[in-house]
């Protein structure tokens, strides 16, 4: 285990109680996984974790935040990561480093689909645990809210999602048919699938063969009948008449949230607006559901605001501008009045912050780096540390609100014995827990004047609920799928959100205790028939061996090889590719990285070797790299420049790279800036011909880059920035050869601008450079379309003009070859040498489609046609079809 050496309490914390989380993760599979390495990234605040091989380790990143839960954090993320280790022994464990371990995850993302993996994982997390996300209402209630207001979507939806609809994640789906394959066929059929598949991982369709063998079903028809099953459950469990949203909101064609309604003095009502048609904003509504912008509130870890009078308080996630894993959450107030932002705080770890009723001050909740919680109260206006309230050990402190008397806070407590309410007094610094500890998701908790008014899930639905201290608890709420974020209006209503299939709605309504004692509806999960049938483990949490910590150096694990590979840039791109092999080291931290190749080109029938470094530890990052190529050359035999000539040669090739990658991000708005430099050496040899005026040596060529861009953060169906700004101005030129000169300088500019609706987007772009000596007829600048197609003086600058708009989302299933998502469409004009005309020298149309192939969650793939129509007399065609496809991960 690997970690900050200020994190060494709570991964000692973790050690003691990782034997247990290894046997519950593993046993089912009939496994004991060799020894893995976990990276504790104790300074990321994100909430996530993964496993990889190629090298083998597992992350976790174990801060807690914000966001609710059911119990404890890390441990359930452990036991989470831990059964995906276990799954790729299961499947490919028999092959291993140094040579096999990027095989082996390839093999086992082929065979084993992203739905089944991972909804393995969350069964695993929810079956061994008393929380988990399989016990969780709020999990459940997106797909429970489509089945039951009649949205039927397909098994390629669920699992590939969808740009216009509300579904859930193929985690949710994957847990539900996880579940209904061991409610059906025990908790050893996942054993017996993994155990078929691993003596035939080349077998097509191997999953599905597994499954069918086992289940004597199909995936599609297990989603099928578990979608048949939670209907028949779900109906049955629904409310007769529920609470529905009542505060008129905007009419839209895709979903749409209005979270954490507050009001203000004015009875206006503020909302934290989120769509897939824009970036999350806070926004003021009237009467008529009518909105007017306020403020952007850029990446949040958990969505969040707090209003006081002109006020708005909340925190915001930010990164280093290096290193990438370094993060934190500052503060920003906003003032409705002077329209101006502050951020109060920098390089904090502070969350979910709360206005005093009356002074200038603000509650918030820090994680420290030992990740240890407490209360911090901050001045309003200037972000200074006021006072803290240390809380009890092993408790983290979450979503703090203040009494109106500003004397005392309520927060919901997390610890090892799960949620609670707990209640601080400001003057005393002593503390109160107000329920039993369970395994509630507890949301929200405010003061109603003394009574406290949250969100929990009593009866198996979230709802909004009220405790007084002498009649305890009762419920507000009674809606269909799920209410949460309660506050009090100025109108002395209870305002809340009301989910419904399409997104966070509102509604209001008086409080008033049920007149009846009348017990909750008592809703067993889903997954009930295997948490019956399963023997939890009852050994203690007691390590075995003793736990050792000492210094970790990296300079003693920097050559890990792993695998064999046949791609030089991790299948990043297959532009050029030229067949190959690679032999692959990278560092645990993954700081230091090495590769060893060797390729063949059959264009020429000349082979390559090479050897890379490169380094990223520090601010700078560094490459280094060597080739020895073997090449071919054209040379002009005689004085006749139409006799050319071939001949063969090889080269050594050192290059070195030095790079300052920088980004931050700032509201919605992030901006990338960076230096580049770059040198090599180059020596000729084993020329096939005698020539004359040949240049042997090459030596410490100089290139230089400088770029920086700001860009607007993208929604879900946003094409590209709404509003963007780049430049990258590069130079080159040779001050150490004295038989060579020459030098380039480029210019290269891009601009984003909004199209005329939603989504659309007006692309300028504008190039140039000035070049000499041997840098004649070589091109830093992107060129016009369909260049090559037409005889082209030489280019001194271009530009393009390009609007891209969204057709539709189909969301069309090819059974399962293909799901397309999305088309797009394009318009587009080039332009060459502006300075000396501005019509322009191409222009086109293009047509392209996003979708996944056989169900594979990733890579998401596009595929472009478009037509070019060259603008030049010398060109043979005047018209240009070109075709491309496109993947990311």
């Amino acid at each position: 285990m690997v970690f900050p050496n200020t994190f060494e309490n709570a991964a000692k914390k973790l050690a003691e109680q990782l034997p247990k989380i290894q046997r519950e993760s593993r046993e089912v599979l009939k496994v004991s996984p060799p020894k893995i390495t976990l990276v504790l990234q104790g300074n990321h605040l994100t909430q996530n974790g993964f496993v990889q091989l190629a090298p083998q380790k597992s992350e976790m990143f174990p801060v807690p935040s914000s966001t609710a839960d059911n119990q404890e954090w890390l441990p359930n993320l452990a036991l989470h990561e831990l059964r995906h280790v276990a799954q790729l022994d299961k499947l490919t464990g028999k092959l291993k480093g140094p040579f096999f371990e990027q095989l082996a995850f390839a093999l086992y993302g082929l065979n084993l689909p992203a739905w089944y993996f991972e909804g393995d994982a969350v069964q695993v997390e929810t079956i061994y645990s008393s929380g988990g996300r399989g016990r969780l209402p709020s999990w459940e209630m997106p797909l429970r809210a489509n089945i039951l207001s009649g949205k039927s979507y397909d098994f390629n939806k669920y699992v590939l999602g969808s740009f216009k609809d509300n579904v859930p994640s193929y985690y949710t789906i994957g847990f539900f048919m996880n579940s209904y394959l061991t409610n059906h066929h025990g908790i050893a059929s996942h054993e017996k699938i993994m155990a078929d598949m691993r003596k035939k991982l080349l077998r097509p369709f191997n999953f599905q063969r597994a499954v069918k063998q086992i289940s004597d079903e199909k995936p599609p028809e297990i989603f099928k009948n578990t979608i048949m099953e939670l209907t028949k459950k779900w109906e049955q469990e629904s409310s007769v008449s529920p609470d529905t949203p009542n505060l008129q909101t905007k009419d839209s064609r895709y979903p749409s949230d209005y979270l954490l309604p507050q009001m203000n003095e004015n009875q206006e009502l503020y909302v934290l607006k989120s769509s897939p048609t824009t970036v999350n904003e806070i926004k003021r509504l009237d009467n008529l559901g009518n909105e007017t912008g306020i403020i952007k509130t850029g990446r949040q870890i958990t969505p969040y605001f707090h209003l006081r009078k002109n006020e708005i308080v909340w925190d915001e996630h930010r990164k280093h501008a290096r290193f990438g894993k370094q993060t934190y959450n500052v503060i920003n107030v906003y003032n409705t009045e002077t329209r101006r932002t502050k951020t109060l705080t920098k390089a904090s770890r502070y969350y979910a912050p709360a206005f005093h009723p009356i002074r200038d001050e603000i509650v918030v909740v820090e994680v420290d780096p030992a990740n240890i919680s407490k209360l911090v109260i901050l001045h309003s206006k200037t972000g200074d540390i006021l006072d803290s309230i240390t809380v009890p050990h092993g408790m983290h402190i979450q979503q703090p609100q203040y009494h109106g008397s500003g004397t005392k806070i309520i927060a919901i407590a997390v610890a090892e014995q799960g949620t609670n309410l707990v209640e601080f007094n400001l003057e005393t610094k002593e503390h109160h827990l107000f329920l039993p500890w369970g395994n509630q998701q507890l949301e929200r908790p405010s003061y109603y004047h003394d009574d406290i008014i949250f969100k929990a899930n009593g009866d198996g639905i979230d709802n909004i609920y009220l405790f007084n201290k002498i009649s305890g608890q009762h419920r507000l709420t009674d809606v269909a799928f799920g209410a949460f974020n309660p506050s009090i209006g100025t109108n002395g209503l209870l305002l809340y959100n009301d989910y419904q299939y399409n997104g966070y709605k509102l509604a209001q309504k008086e409080i008033a205790l049920p007149t009846t004692g009348k017990r909750d509806q008592t809703r067993l999960p889903y997954i009930s028939p295997t948490l019956n049938s399963v023997q939890r483990d009852t050994l203690s949490n007691e390590s075995t061996t003793p736990i050792i910590v000492q210094n970790y150096n990296p300079s003693s694990h920097l050559i890990n090889f792993h695998s064999l590979s046949i791609s030089s840039t991790n299948f990043e791109s297959f532009d050029n590719y030229i067949p190959g092999i690679f032999w692959l080291s990278n560092d645990i931290l993954n700081t230091t990285q090495m590769k060893l190749g060797y390729e063949f080109d059959p264009d020429i029938s000349k082979s390559h070797y090479s050897v890379e470094v490169s380094y990223k530890r520090y601010l700078p990052t560094f490459t280094a790299r060597y080739m020895n190529r073997g090449m071919v050359g054209n040379a002009v035999l005689g004085n006749n420049p139409n006799n050319i000539v071939m001949f063969d040669y090889r080269d050594h090739q050192a290059t070195f790279e030095m790079s300052i990658p920088l980004s931050i991000y700032r509201r919605n708005i992030v901006y990338s800036y960076g230096l580049n430099f770059g040198t090599s050496y180059t020596k000729r040899y084993n020329t096939s011909l005698n020539l004359q005026n040949f240049q042997e040596v090459v030596a410490f060529p100089l290139n230089y880059q400088v770029y920086i861009n700001r860009n607007s953060m993208r929604s879900k169906m946003d094409l590209a920035p709404r509003w963007g700004q780049n430049m990258s101005l590069t130079f080159r030129h040779l001050p150490f050869e004295r038989g060579l000169s020459g030098e380039v300088l480029s210019l290269r500019t891009n601009f984003y601008f909004p199209g005329l609706w939603s989504n659309h987007s007006l692309q300028l772009r504008f190039a140039a450079q000035k070049n000499n000596g041997i840098y004649l007829g070589t091109y830093d600048i992107p060129m016009v379309s369909g260049w090559g197609h037409f005889s082209s003086p030489i280019v001194n600058n271009t530009a393009m003009a390009n609007y891209r708009l969204p057709l539709f989302y189909p969301d069309w299933s090819i059974g399962s070859l293909a799901y397309i998502k999305r088309f797009q469409g394009l318009l587009f004009s080039d332009f060459q040498n502006v300075d000396e005309s501005l019509a322009p020298k191409t222009f086109g149309i293009g047509l392209s489609a996003d979708f996944n192939v056989f169900r594979y969650v990733l890579p998401d793939v596009n595929v472009s046609t478009r037509l070019t129509y060259i603008n030049d007399n010398t060109a043979p065609n005047k018209i240009v079809p070109t075709f491309g496809i496109s993947y990311s991960y």
